[in-house]
């Protein structure tokens, strides 16, 4: 049977301070990993000499640094390495991920009794940051892939694995939106990729804070996310992401990190169209009238 091979390609284009971790997690790893290789995207940040390091912690050989222009964005570092990775399975990992020692050993058997799966996802566990001790760690339970999931939330978690066919699939990772891993599931779903959930949590990751501009910046991302990918939407929900980037009042930006569905965008519309006409005034008279009649009935 053909061995394959696994590209984790890690994008730290920070230096972020977990990615010793995230490499001691590999080097954990119960078999597989003499056909694993460990990919680093940076921006100029690593001194060439890391490598040796993390050949250190890692105990590996294939681990490599791949620098890129010091203004290469996380879509593009992301693309540029796995065009030069060489596993036919490729995983997108942060340095504050951490895999489980199964992961790969998990990975072979799943393909090996599923050969059509194309994308594999798990469950996952959520860490506190380290300087909260407030909160503890949560095991996060994802459900069976369907498309109407993936068309409301980018609900995949970390860790996900694509073979490198269905990679080529799409256009990569885009940079018009901060939901680069979301669109990437979509453009594979919408390409015909068969997704396959593992019951287990092979990964985890620290709960990142939402900075104020993401949280700004949430309703036209998931828009661009939509047009980027407008066959995989139904029409209500094309229609609400190209008036939403018009500024049409209608169209809100709707909860955070999820996007509309035909009946939320039915709302929208109907409730706008209430407040246009004045009729959700006179609802709201009619309910005080009401109120005031029964406080006063005791009176009669």
């Amino acid at each position: 049977m053909r061995k394959h091979t696994v590209s984790i390609i890690v994008s730290d284009l920070e230096t972020h301070p977990g990615l010793p971790r995230l490499l001691q997690s590999i080097s954990r790893q119960s078999d597989g990993l003499d056909r694993a290789e460990i990919v680093v995207a940076g921006n100029g940040g690593h001194a060439p000499s890391d490598e040796s390091l993390w050949r250190a912690i890692t105990g590996l050989d294939a681990v490599r640094l791949e620098t890129f222009e010091p203004d290469v964005t996380p879509s593009r570092a992301r693309n540029l390495a796995a065009a030069k990775a060489i596993g036919d399975r490729l995983v997108f990992l942060r340095p504050d991920h951490r895999l489980d020692p199964k992961y790969l050993t998990t990975a072979d058997a799943v393909f090996a009794d599923h050969p059509g799966t194309d994308v594999m996802y798990a469950d996952y566990i959520r860490l506190a940051p380290g300087a909260n001790r407030s909160m503890g760690p949560s095991m996060v339970q994802l459900p069976p892939y369907r498309d109407g999931l993936l068309q409301a939330r980018g609900f995949l978690g970390p860790g996900v694995l694509i073979t490198r066919e269905a990679f080529g699939w799409t256009t990569g990772f885009r940079d018009n939106t901060f939901y680069r891993d979301w669109d990437l599931w979509v453009q594979a779903a919408q390409a015909g990729a068969e997704f396959y959930h593992v019951g287990y949590p092979l990964t985890s990751c620290e709960h990142r804070k939402v900075s104020f501009k993401e949280r700004a910046e949430d309703g036209r991302c998931k828009a661009v996310l939509v047009i980027n990918n407008q066959h995989f939407f139904h029409e209500h929900t094309v229609r609400w992401a190209l008036s939403y980037l018009r500024g049409e009042a209608w169209a809100e930006a709707f909860s955070f990190m999820t996007i509309p569905g035909p009946m939320d965008v039915t709302r929208m519309l109907h409730d706008h169209a209430m407040r246009t006409m004045g009729t959700d005034t006179l609802a709201e008279e009619a309910i005080r009238q009401f109120d005031q009649a029964v406080i006063n009935s005791h009176l009669l």
